[in-house]
């Protein structure tokens, strides 16, 4: 299918806040911050030892209960957390016990969900002192014609500006004028011209020309434009009225606007350089940016630290722009700390502040403790709006809790909240994950009726869910309805079509594309090259994703986690042909890039060459994840548990011990606490299992899907490498702990979210449990059931990977299972006729699993291998 979209795209605009205190309140609160800034923060205690291994139809094992210091209560216990994020602890407080045994968020695998921050700050921003005066009625009249003129026609604009030069105030109103511009026009470049128009008629003082380029700044930075916001700051600094702390704050914040970071923060130090002394809005805008550009929130909380040793006050705007930062970081912990911190300095708590904490909440799945803040507010007088219903929907929709989400649209509407678009927005996405399409309709023509437009989150909303439901015919009527009603796409839009045409095996679409998207004249983002890195992976164009990759680098795009995920996870699932082999040149996308033919197979290497030997190939790719997982440390990118899952996952299907313990063994160089444990069960290290336990208890505090995937690449590591005994224990780590969700029944055995090693492990153990209660001589029912699932979300229905392996270990055990009649994906067998096999002398032997390498491998003589490797 073509795709093709209008190039122009929508910006959402969104203001600062400043807050203002006297200088007395300013000393006072700053002295209390810097005391609390040298203060320590009680190191987290560590979680209680693991229950000892055993089977489940043994012992249950109990749920390890967790404990974390706290700090004495503030005003509500609710909210009681750790020491302040920003309170720098001391060497000797962090002790390498105490950081080996903690997974941080970063390990979890990565929530996503919409930032609030746009809905809930208001029309206040740069500028907002000037609000108060009255404009002159002429301001109005004068942004009505000019918004009926040409953007780029620069000799109407001036004159539409002149003919008002009578009624207009100096440079009040023509400062009036650009910011009702900011607010009301979507080009850019029509107030970038009538600021040149301007600044002949404001007079030539620089305190006047001074306001006007501060107020177009802000619009500009509003609109979307960073870039000609710095233009018209370099104008200004030219012309020898632009270096002033007020042009510097408003250039941060248009760089704010747009998650620019690292030129936010330029600006601030240059800010310095100029001789300028930073106000508390400065330090506002360079938070709020590097929150919302995703910098490390050990940075943001540093630009804090400098904030208060300037001397500077922290009001409001400060705390509640930390809180989005610690939500957008998924650090809960955190947000609780500036949460409670709000209330030590005085600043109290807003409707922004709520809102911001009951995302971060919702963002770590926690909906209880939402819903208690939800409570809090309440008591506290601050009513609970449209944005705190929808983060709250939103949280539970991520979950799948679709119920309680329509719940709270009925609450929403019998107190009389009006839905908004991200309401109904989220609305839509849940009728659509459920299949529930008259309701889908009917949300429609009551956002028609309300006078909601769908806007380019709606459709991208409803191109994904249907996209996952596999409604491709509704995903090309969306796309042409979009295009009909002239709402631009956004990168995301793109983004989500290549994530959706890769994932249905139409890679050429998915080319399309994102050709279609180099058209557009949007700037790419680290979602879109991801998508596009992934197609190619998938498709077994391993080389053109690394080449992809130093693209997206060396145009300032930063990868991150996911990014190096997909690359990693398609190492060892790439084709490796020859040239004569007849398959090449019928396979996957058939297109151009980069001046050259790609196709879905690469017959030649990185090297160059034809062919290579596969053991080769497969080896080599190792030391290519290494290199990529040390790039990923070096940028700053935390690996997570999906990148563990990989590289174990590569590992199985390299069919090489040494090469795959040499990979792991390196690993452990820059995280002994999993890929120590991992490298320690392939050896067969019988002391690492303390460590294995405490491993386990810190991913039981994690999400189910996050732990499965754990488990699952770790015993299909050591099934494969013949640690078969090894991976039994692991199975019942997880049974003990309940990863897989209503797997283990003593008559019953669904293996449908386990991987085929965890699965045949798990076949193992059950039929051993089987085997006791028939000794024991309990009843059973009439027959038994192994549950695997047919494939049916298979690109080929019925060629489950899963089922086929589980049929062939039943078979080479002598099992006496067959497949159900009327359902493939189930085997079935009399209990009577198992009991008599079970009976049998020689069957324990075949159940009784054992570790098939019994000497470690010596692997000195590959590491210099490793060292002559290059990516």
């Amino acid at each position: 299918m073509a795709t093709h979209f209008t190039p122009s795209q929508a910006h959402a605009a969104s203001h600062h806040a400043a807050h203002h205190h006297s200088a007395s309140a300013a000393a006072a609160v700053t002295a209390t911050a810097t005391a609390r800034l040298h203060a320590s923060a009680p190191p987290p205690s560590a979680s209680a030892a693991a229950s000892a291994l055993c089977p489940p139809h043994l012992l249950a094992a109990a749920s390890p209960a967790s404990s974390s210091a706290a700090r004495p209560p503030v005003h509500n216990p609710i909210f009681v957390g750790p020491g302040a994020p920003w309170v720098q602890q001391q060497p000797q407080q962090r002790t390498a016990a105490a950081a080996a045994a903690a997974l941080g968020p970063e390990f979890r695998r990565a929530r996503t969900t919409r930032t609030i921050s746009k809905r809930t700050r208001g029309n206040s921003g740069a500028g907002a002192l000037d609000r108060g005066r009255v404009s002159s009625a002429a301001v109005g009249r004068c942004v009505d014609k000019l918004l009926r003129l040409a953007p780029e026609d620069k000799r109407a604009l001036g004159a539409a500006l002149s003919s008002f030069r009578g009624e207009l105030v100096a440079p009040e109103d023509y400062c009036q004028v650009l910011r009702e511009l900011g607010d009301r026009d979507k080009s850019a470049y029509r107030a970038y011209e009538v600021f040149h128009a301007a600044l002949s008629l404001v007079g030539g003082g620089a305190v006047e020309k001074g306001k006007l380029l501060t107020a177009t700044i802000g619009a500009l930075g509003k609109i979307g434009r960073p870039d000609l916001a710095r233009r018209a700051f370099d104008t200004g600094i030219a012309g020898g009225y632009g270096n002033t702390v007020f042009a510097h704050s408003a250039l941060i914040s248009a760089y704010a606007r747009s998650g620019l970071a690292t030129e936010a923060m330029g600006v601030l130090e240059s800010m310095k350089g100029a001789g300028l002394r930073p106000t508390t809005v400065s330090y506002n805008a360079v938070i709020d940016a590097c929150g919302k550009g995703g910098v490390d929130l050990s940075v943001t909380l540093g630009y804090f630290r400098q904030m208060l040793q300037d001397g500077l006050c922290p009001d409001r705007k400060t705390f509640n722009s930390l809180l989005a930062a610690c939500s957008r970081a998924g650090h809960l912990e955190d947000a609780r700390a500036v949460f409670d911190e709000m209330i030590h300095l005085g600043s109290g708590r807003d409707i922004y502040t709520y809102n911001t904490f009951v995302d971060a909440i919702c963002k770590c799945g926690n909906m209880e403790l939402a819903m208690q803040v939800v409570l809090d507010m309440e008591a506290k007088n601050v009513k609970p709006n449209v944005v705190t219903y929808s983060t709250l929907m939103d949280g539970f929709s991520k979950l799948e809790k679709y119920d309680e989400a329509l719940k709270l649209r009925g609450k929403m509407k019998s107190l009389g909240i009006q839905l908004d678009r991200v309401c109904y927005n989220t609305l839509l996405a849940i009728y659509v994950k459920t299949g529930k399409y008259d309701e889908i309709a009917t949300v429609c023509e009551e956002m028609e009726s309300l006078g909601i437009e769908k806007d380019t989150v709606t459709y991208n909303s409803l191109i994904n869910g249907y996209g996952k439901q596999g409604r491709l015919d509704m995903v090309a009527f969306l796309v042409q309805d979009m295009r009909a009603q002239g709402v631009a796409p956004s990168v995301l839009t793109y983004s989500t079509l290549i994530d959706i045409y890769s994932k249905a095996g139409m890679h050429g679409d998915a080319f399309n594309v994102y050709l279609d998207f180099k058209e557009s004249g949007l700037k790419a983002d680290v979602v879109l090259f991801s998508s596009f890195i992934d197609t190619l992976a998938k498709n077994g164009l391993v080389e053109c994703a690394l080449s992809l990759l130093d693209e997206m680098m060396k145009m300032g795009i930063k990868p991150n986690v996911v990014t190096y995920n997909t690359i990693i996870d398609a190492f060892g699932k790439s084709q490796i042909l020859t040239e004569e082999d007849p398959e090449i040149g019928d396979m996957g996308i058939v297109g151009v890039y980069a001046g050259q033919i790609v196709r879905a197979a690469n017959p030649a290497t990185r090297g160059g060459r034809s062919a290579i030997d596969v053991r080769m190939r497969r080896s080599h790719e190792l030391f290519f994840i290494l290199e990529l997982f040390q790039r990923m440390i070096q940028q700053g990118v935390r690996p997570n548990v999906v990148t563990f899952s990989a590289i174990l996952n590569a590992c199985s299907r390299c069919n090489n011990f040494e090469d795959a313990a040499l990979l792991l063994e390196q690993l452990r160089l820059f995280d002994n606490f999993v890929y120590g444990v991992a490298y320690g069960l392939l050896m067969g290290h019988r002391d690492v299992w303390t460590q294995a336990r405490s491993l386990f208890n810190q991913l039981g505090r994690m999400d189910s899907p996050t732990s499965s995937a754990f488990y699952n690449a770790l015993t299909d590591a050591l099934w494969h490498f013949g640690q078969r005994q090894g991976a039994q224990q692991v199975v019942l780590e997880g049974v003990n702990r309940r990863v897989w969700e209503n797997t283990w029944n003593e008559f019953c055995l669904d293996l449908h979210l386990m991987s085929c090693g965890a699965a045949q492990a798990m076949v193992h153990a059950w039929l051993l449990n089987v085997r006791s209660i028939v000794f024991e001589g309990r009843a059973m029912p009439e027959f038994l059931s192994i549950l695997t699932g047919w494939g049916k979300h298979s690109k080929v229905a019925g060629s489950s990977t899963l089922r086929r392996v589980v049929e062939a270990l039943l078979l080479s055990i002598g099992a006496p299972f067959q497949v159900e009649r009327f359902n493939i994906g189930r085997f079935v067998s009399p209990s009577a006729v198992v009991a008599a096999w079970l009976r049998e002398s020689g069957t324990i032997n075949f159940l009784l699993l054992r570790n098939e390498r019994v000497q470690h491998a010596n692997l000195s003589n590959l590491v210099p291998r490793l060292q002559a490797l290059q990516l």
